[in-house]
């Protein structure tokens, strides 16, 4: 189930361990570079991690965006050139974590989770934001450039990005990653209206399959969504550093769009369960009409086997126990003792209405 996650590293480990994980392979990290004031803008794509760690010294805003999933070794030396804290590291490090909000000596870091659904499965991709007092440095373990919309905006000549301190740059990443799930759920939604069709329609065993499937993918996005909305509302906090009250006011926006996927996802899940009540119904339905085919089968020979029985014991006909075995119509009397009961039973089953 792809909900269950295995702790990487065992009990007593030191905390901000990077190790645990299974190798990434080819190490091939992208750093992507935007420094940006009121009037100026410079982006530059595929940096070193030195031109990251001078323009973090600058006085201007820098956002540093690094896509890929880095090596134990890499990540370290990112921490080390960034400053960020260890613990922050291992999490960045283990994906899969919780979306969260953590506060490290005047740092902000923040998991957001970024899942697509591909062939009724929810695939979970974290997203991790540090921010301080003029930068923000983000990870993400794709290669898919996500955050290409804020660049743009960044682009623009008095933008509100550019107007504006570095928490709304915190705002608009978060709010990006959370509008990026209507999407996600416009698909699930057309799975399970697809799965509605075919379990009205007459469902199968694969139909079974499909429902479960989407049933575990609303487990997982319902658990991910619950957690991202907590991060949202925490950091709404007054006590949270360098998110000014007027980007608060954002953030309310960003958490009433949290709210709405919750609730597209909670309705979903009930129409995946009432899907899966279908099908059973279904199910329960065939296996009924099976039954009361053979029930009325075992009502029409039921009689003629009473009968069949009875004209099979060949008593001594001399005897007067069975005269009908000496008469020269009594087999063409017992064929038709058998049509009067099997018309006299559908009739009756007729007027009952059982077929």
């Amino acid at each position: 189930m792809d909900a269950i996650v295995h702790r990487p590293m065992g009990p007593g480990a030191p905390p901000g361990t990077l190790a645990g994980r299974a190798p990434v392979g080819e190490e091939v990290l992208h750093f992507t570079l935007v420094e940006y004031s009121l009037d100026t803008v410079q982006i530059e794509e595929e940096v070193t991690v030195e031109q990251c760690t001078f323009h973090l010294a600058t006085p201007e805003k820098t956002w540093i965006d690094v896509a890929g999933r880095a090596s134990a070794q890499m990540l370290k030396s990112l921490g080390d050139a960034f400053h960020l804290h260890p613990l922050a590291l291992e999490d960045v490090f283990h994906s899969h974590q919780r979306p969260k909000l953590d506060i490290y000596d005047q740092q902000g870091f923040v998991v957001l989770n970024d899942p697509v659904y591909v062939d009724g499965e929810l695939r979970t991709r974290q997203v991790s934001i540090f921010f301080g007092e003029n930068y923000v440095i983000s990870f993400h373990d794709e290669d898919e450039d996500i955050f290409r919309p804020v660049r743009e905006r960044v682009l623009r000549n008095g933008s509100r990005l550019r107007r504006k301190g570095i928490d709304y740059l915190v705002y608009a990443l978060i709010d990006l990653v959370v509008d990026r799930k209507f999407p996600v759920i416009e698909k699930v939604s057309a799975k399970l209206e697809a799965l509605e069709d075919e379990a009205l329609g007459g469902p199968t065993t694969a139909t079974l399959k499909h429902i479960h499937e989407a049933r575990r993918a609303l487990v997982t996005f319902h658990r991910i969504q619950w957690a991202e909305r907590e991060t949202v509302l925490a950091l709404m906090r007054p006590e949270v550093p360098y998110i000014l009250r007027e980007t608060r006011t954002y953030l309310r926006d960003c958490f009433d769009h949290t709210v709405a996927v919750m609730e597209l996802i909670e309705s979903y899940r009930d129409m995946a369960n009432g899907l899966m009540e279908i099908y059973l119904m279904d199910t329960s339905n065939r296996m009924n009409e099976v039954m009361k085919t053979l029930a009325i089968i075992t009502a029409f020979f039921m009689p003629l086997s009473f009968l069949a029985g009875v004209y099979g014991m060949n008593f001594d006909r001399d005897m007067g126990n069975m005269p009908e075995l000496g008469w020269r119509y009594g087999y063409l009397l017992f064929w038709a003792l058998a049509a009067i009961v099997v018309a006299g039973l559908y009739v009756w089953m007729k007027r009952k209405r059982w077929f």
